[in-house]
């Protein structure tokens, strides 16, 4: 079987290209052919936005290319910013079925982050007040109001080819699917979790259980400042806390001069963008994994990584995150932006070391149940081979 992805961008570091990289390694070793099909690099230039927005150029240079490959299937990624869904009408004329992976919700929220300018979590989805709410995302203000409202025609333009161009939606999160389904207004919407590798070594016991890792992006919408400001609460009753930070943003340099402001130079370490092999040793150092977001995340990798390895998660009570963080069992979920019940959390944690190894083991038996690379594969294989044989895909996999 020929599988063609399509993405906005293979060039930048995220969960969308971290998920297809890995994707892309592993299918191969279940007998799939797979291509990776995305624009030229972003030049930055005016004209090539505008370009890239009505895909017309992409459309034709897509059809030549179905054309002479002839994939079973395309399979679109988070068809966004660059890149509109206007190129999949080359794989419906050419009669080839077309799945999507929807990795968040930039198709029910034009700012994608679905939380409201009073910093709640957002109710309604795409409508017409999106235009004068001033909702939260990237780029914030009333001076960034037109910018706001030609990103919502966008919205609306896409979601409608969407509607028209892609037989099956994949959510990895049945909260994402959800809203897919009723925002978005379509039926075929399948839950598959996304997955990540094992490691190396496998789970390793803790070896300190006072020291917390944030592994990821450093960007405004993650909440490492919330981390940061709960840490001198926490160090009040745990002075041996420590917190590795492993990643690199935009929010870098204003993160360190704040963990310098709160005098937090012994506690926080700033590792920097680590390869494979030194996030694992991270992650075997830590005892406490983290995720204090404060957009709505679908199926983060940050967190399957720390499954993966056996590691207690605290993170955000928001998105996709409850459904893999079991609160109590696996984890603890924490209130958004709340630094006091964060840091009251995570020091029940500091203080009952075996309840953060047990956590742990379970941790790592609900990664090898549900998020393991075979598994994913498994279960997209037959959604493969559903959409291609014309079946209900839901009959093949975790439907909604």
């Amino acid at each position: 079987m020929r599988i063609l992805h399509i993405t906005d961008d293979t060039g930048s570091v995220g969960g969308v290209q971290t998920y297809l990289r890995d994707l892309c390694q592993i299918l191969p070793e279940a007998g799939v052919d797979c291509e990776v099909w995305s624009p030229a690099p972003d030049t930055g230039r005016v004209a090539d936005h505008l370009t890239r927005w009505a895909g017309r150029g992409y459309e034709r240079e897509l059809s030549s290319r179905l054309e002479r490959d002839r994939p079973a299937i395309v399979h679109a990624h988070n068809l966004w910013m660059r890149l509109s869904p206007l190129p999949l009408r080359a794989a419906k004329e050419a009669g080839i079925p077309v799945v999507m992976t929807v990795h968040d919700y930039g198709f029910v929220c034009p700012r994608k982050w679905m939380i409201t300018a009073d910093r709640r979590p957002c109710e309604s989805g795409f409508g017409a007040r999106c235009l004068v709410s001033n909702c939260l995302g990237s780029r914030e203000g009333w001076g960034w109001l037109p910018y706001n409202d030609l990103r919502w025609l966008k919205t609306a333009l896409h979601r409608r080819m969407l509607r028209a161009f892609v037989d099956v939606f994949v959510c990895p999160s049945r909260h994402l699917g959800s809203w897919m389904q009723r925002n978005l207004g379509v039926e075929k919407v399948l839950h598959l979790a996304n997955f990540t590798r094992r490691p190396a070594d496998g789970p390793t016991p803790v070896i300190n259980p006072h020291r917390m890792l944030f592994a990821g992006r450093l960007s405004r919408e993650k909440g490492v400042d919330v981390l940061l400001r709960a840490m001198p609460l926490l160090l009040e009753e745990h002075p041996r806390v420590f917190l590795a930070v492993a990643g690199d943003g935009p929010e870098r340099v204003a993160l360190e001069q704040l963990a310098s402001n709160l005098g937090l130079e012994d506690a926080v370490e700033f590792a920097g963008s680590l390869g494979v092999g030194d996030l694992e040793e991270q992650y075997r150092q830590a005892g406490i994994c983290l995720l204090p977001t404060l957009w709505m995340e679908n199926c983060p990798v940050a967190v399957l990584e720390a499954l993966a390895h056996g590691r207690t998660v605290v993170a955000t009570r928001i998105g996709g995150v409850p459904e893999l963080v079991e609160d109590g069992v696996t984890g603890l979920l924490v209130e958004r932006g709340d630094r006091r019940d964060l840091a009251r959390k995570l020091g029940s944690l500091l203080g009952d070391p075996a309840r953060v190894e047990e956590m742990g083991r379970r941790a790592s038996a609900a990664f090898n149940e549900t998020y393991t690379a075979e598994g994913h594969v498994d279960r997209l294989l037959s959604i493969y081979r559903a959409v291609n044989a014309g079946d209900e895909p839901a009959s093949c996999c975790a439907a909604l």
